[in-house]
Formats: C-alpha cells, structure tokens, sequence
C-alpha cells in the first residue's frame, strides 16, 4: 500500500460484507465475494475516486481473535488485517446489524482504540428488517456515530463516504500522476512459489505465502521497486486443469487469474523447474498466448537441480517444451532466497521493451526485399506474394502485410513471417502479430 495518498482501510469479522463494500466504493468487481467466511485472505488494495476526491481503498480477510496460532493460516490472515490498520489514515469497522453486538466485535472496536485509529462504524445489511432493527444495540461498542448501510444495495453508502471524505487533505485529492511501470502479472500452477517471490521482493509477507495450494485466491496488486524502476505485480491465484477445480470459489480465483492477464504487459509463468515443464504448465503458457502478452519462465525451486550440469539440461527441456513460445526466456530463480531474480528483472525489461516496440517501415520493407517478397505463398487458388509490411500497433508489435490475395494464407507462412522479423530484429519475450490486408 502506497503512504503517498489517503488510505482507508475495511476490517471486521468473517462474512459481514467488507469485500461486498469495497466493491460498492470501488465502482467495480475487484474483490472476490462469496457466501462463504473467509474468502478473503489477502490485502486487496485499489486507487479509488469518489466525489472528486482520491484515496487508497484496502478490503481486508475477516479479523479473528489471537490464541489460534495452532492454524498457521489465520494467523497470517490476522497479522495483514493489523498491518493494514496501522498503515490507514481511518477504518471502515463493518458489523452485520443482524447478530447484534458480538464478542469479537467488542475486541476489534477495543483493538482500534488502542491502536488510536479513526473507525467509521457501518452496520451492514439494514436491507432486511432484523437488520434494521438490529442497528441500535450497537451503540453499546460507544462509537462517534453509527452508519445504517446495505452494502449489496448501496443504501446509506453515500452518508458513510461523505463524513470519511471529509478526513481527506487537499494535497491528497489530486494526486500527482505517476510514472507509466510495468505491469507484471506472476502466473502459474499452485504452489509454484508466485507468493513468496513477491513477498522476498518487498521484503515482507505482503501476500501470504503458504505450502497449502490454493493460499492465494485473490489477484492482488503490488507496487515496488527493483534496481531503480518501479513494477506494478499481480500475484494471482494457482491455475489448476478444469477437471481439478473443486469448487465455484476455485472457480472464481481462476478467473480472477486469467482476468490479470488482460490488464498485463508482461507474465511471469512460473514453473516448479525440477520438475519440468508439466501439461498444466503449457495450458496456462497458451492463456498467456491467447492474451498476446510478453511472456518470461521461471523455473522455479532452481537449488533443487543437483549440480550445474542437471541444471543446463532442466533449463533446456523447458525451453524445447515451449512450442511457438521458445521466443520466451527461461531463468532459473529462487523465490526464498532471490536467486536468478537479476536475470529474472533484466528479461522481464527486456520484454516490455519489445512488447511496445516499432521498427521503421523503411527498414521493415529493406528487410523483407530478400526474405519475405520473393517468397510465394502457396494456396488453392494459386500463386500469391507479399508486397508491402508496415507496423500497425505495439502491445503486442502488430505488422500489416499486404497481399495480392489474402484468402486461405496458411498458418504456416504467418510462422515463416514471424520468425524473419524476429531473426532481424529480435523481439525476445514478445508474441507478433500479423494480419494480412490486400492491395
């Protein structure tokens, strides 16, 4: 979470709405809900405007009372709610209005006081009418002011907002516009090490990482800063065969997954290395295709390799087992303990400058005087060449060829183009795209 705007942050038990809230605030489906306690584990933090004014917005896991340490989890779970309240400038406190006043609600209200933050009570789901008639008792937790919301409805939101905006410095409500950083989205099956690369980076747990598979099932943002240059990650939820996702939740998180890919400039796949590139493995590297998004390997857990040698081998086989992908670098890393992550920042550079790359039409029709014009192109209905080739767009380079006749062009030629650009020009780690128009 960024110190440099307002933050506002929600907290409360298990299950009373908060990522409902957020979403309501937030204008957009950005946290998973669901009618199960405790979706929400991770730190889902979002830049949100609302009345002209801008501020940090953190839906957080529901709060649970210490002494259950037995579940290493929820403890986790715990220690990002009270990381997130120490660094908001106010608290969102959200109660279900239809249990009344509960035991862990007097914690967490008696837990902000002492920390000295700045709570807004609202008392969710006043839509029904125990709700409703539940919002008095909770004056007996002593707060400012009680807010009667329905966050699924948007009932009373308005008032809530008003009296928090109210908060917000003038030097925060416009921010300065921030430089253009990559967007990296960390891509893979569970259990790969997605989190706990992310959380060596930052030098925190700001995601929890845990040996269970399926810790993750959010796709949470993180700003930080490598070797002098900011990176906007996405640390995303475990991608596992259709056939294996147990549940709508699971469902949910891999979509929330593939959804990263679509606001990415470059994917990190990251692969358990030793143990090779797996089918599963190549099923998410063709999302990432599908997406045309530049694209890195991490192979994963590189200290198990026994020995240089076995390592050149592994990296090799992942390499041969990419497909049309083998323009993708493959690093050996260590989310533990960082190692490979130099290589790792210099390919993922490298890629996102030849995703948003042009080369001059001059020298593009230079190129393609002796190794694309003079080559027919087979069809049905005859002989057929290329004459002309101009870049079109970036993210990803995007060529335009122009043919005599573009129908029943095999993919076999669109192959043959994209390896001549790449053999002159590079463009390591970016898919091409080429579309054929007739002239």
């Amino acid at each position: 979470m960024s110190k440099a705007e307002f933050t506002v942050s929600l907290v409360g038990r298990p299950n009373v709405g908060k990522s409902t809230l957020f979403n309501r605030i937030a204008g957009k489906r950005r946290a998973i809900t669901f009618g199960t306690p405790g979706v929400t584990r991770d730190l889902v933090a979002l830049p949100v405007e609302w009345d002209g004014k801008r501020f940090i917005l953190v839906d957080t896991g529901g709060y649970l009372p210490a002494g259950r340490e037995d579940d290493d989890l929820l403890s986790k779970v715990r220690s990002q709610v009270l990381r997130a309240i120490y660094e908001s400038d106010a608290v969102i406190f959200l109660v279900d209005a239809r249990d009344g006043v509960l035991p862990l609600d007097k914690e967490i209200a008696q837990m902000l006081r002492e920390r000295e933050k700045r709570f807004f009570l609202a008392a969710n789901k006043v839509d029904v009418r125990a709700g409703a008639e539940g919002v008095g008792q909770f004056h007996e937790i002593a707060p400012d002011k009680i807010y009667p919301v329905s966050a699924e409805h948007g009932r009373g939101v308005d008032v809530l907002m008003d009296d928090i905006l109210a908060l917000v410095p003038k030097q925060a409500e416009a921010a300065p516009q921030e430089e253009a950083v990559s967007r990296v989205a960390i891509v893979g099956r569970p259990n790969v090490g997605k989190s706990t690369l992310v959380n060596t980076l930052v030098g925190f747990e700001r995601v929890i990482a845990s040996e269970v598979p399926g810790t993750t099932r959010d796709a949470i943002d993180v700003l930080l800063e490598y070797g002098g240059k900011r990176y906007q990650f996405i640390d995303t939820a475990g991608i596992r065969a259709k056939r294996k996702t147990e549940n709508v939740l699971e469902k949910f998180s891999v979509m929330k997954s593939l959804d990263s890919l679509k606001r990415c400039d470059v994917a990190v796949l990251m692969i358990d290395g030793p143990a090779g590139l797996t089918h599963q493995d190549q099923q998410i590297l063709r999302y990432v295709l599908n997406e045309e998004r530049a694209v890195v390997i991490a192979a994963n857990k590189a200290d198990l390799w026994k020995g240089e040698e076995e390592r050149r081998k592994g990296v090799r086989a992942i390499h041969e087992g990419l497909g049309y992908a083998t323009f993708a670098a493959v690093i050996p890393t260590g989310s533990i303990n960082g190692k490979g992550f130099p290589m790792l920042f210099r390919k993922i550079e490298e890629s996102f400058e030849n995703f948003r790359h042009r080369i001059p039409t001059a020298v593009l029709n230079k190129m393609a005087e002796t190794s694309i014009f003079t080559v027919p192109i087979p069809t049905k209905e005859g002989r057929n060449r290329a004459i002309y080739i101009t870049q079109v767009g970036v993210k990803p380079p995007s060529f335009a060829v122009f043919v005599k006749d573009k129908a029943g062009i095999p993919e076999s030629f669109t192959r043959y183009l994209q390896n001549r650009i790449r053999d002159n020009f590079g463009f390591s780690g970016s898919p091409i795209r080429i579309v054929y128009r007739e002239r």
